[in-house]
């Protein structure tokens, strides 16, 4: 009639959740290590170089099957590597969850596309910079930042940033026409000195 505590159960910790993409159907304990795949919409512009960047793991998806369904004269990215459909050109093979990309459409009309995946790990991933170039670098947070809140403590390491409308952020000229930065976007970093260097976004 009373609990001496030597009971022993046999226990498994891990994912719970049957609509978690890591669920575990033998787990019995939650560990709280469940994940959640996130569909991200991307809408591309006629008419414009449309920068634009993933913040979920497409690092295993072909270029090609991403554009299937879509109307694209080419993709590229900050290395000169194409994607042609139409002259059966891919440079790009897969996506690289560390760079940004630019689209230009055929035809008149925008168009859309949906990316899913694993959200990624935007305070634990870094995104290396060259020095005498335009790094065309990807957007990973899940939400919108202001511009200098994302480049705090690298103020004097980039000389600008500048989004596909032309919006720009120069911290050594206090210009911010660029307020904040967006899922879906990526933006050309251009470094202030001869370093290379690698930038990870804020933690939190």
């Amino acid at each position: 009639t009373i609990d001496d505590g030597l009971c022993d159960y046999d226990s498994c910790a891990g994912c719970t959740d049957s609509d978690a993409a890591n669920y575990d159907p033998e787990a019995t304990i939650d560990d709280g290590s469940c994940s959640y795949e996130v569909t991200q919409s991307l809408i591309f512009d006629a008419y414009s170089f449309n920068s634009f960047s993933f913040n979920v793991d497409m690092s295993t998806e072909p270029v090609n099957q991403l554009f299937s369904n879509s109307d694209i004269l080419l993709a590229v990215n900050d290395a000169s590597e194409y994607y042609v459909p139409d002259y059966g050109v891919n440079q790009i093979i897969v996506f690289d969850i560390r760079e940004g990309y630019k689209v230009f459409l055929n035809g008149a009309t925008s168009q859309a596309i949906l990316a899913t995946g694993m959200p990624i790990d935007a305070s634990a991933t870094s995104l290396p910079l060259n020095a005498f170039m335009l790094n065309l670098i990807p957007y990973l947070p899940q939400d919108c930042m202001p511009t200098d809140q994302v480049f705090a403590g690298y103020e004097d390491d980039i000389l600008v940033v500048k989004s596909d409308q032309s919006d720009y952020y120069v911290p050594s000229f206090g210009v911010q026409t660029l307020a904040e930065m967006c899922p879906g976007e990526s933006y050309s970093v251009f470094l202030n000195g001869s370093d290379d260097m690698d930038f990870m976004y804020p933690m939190g």
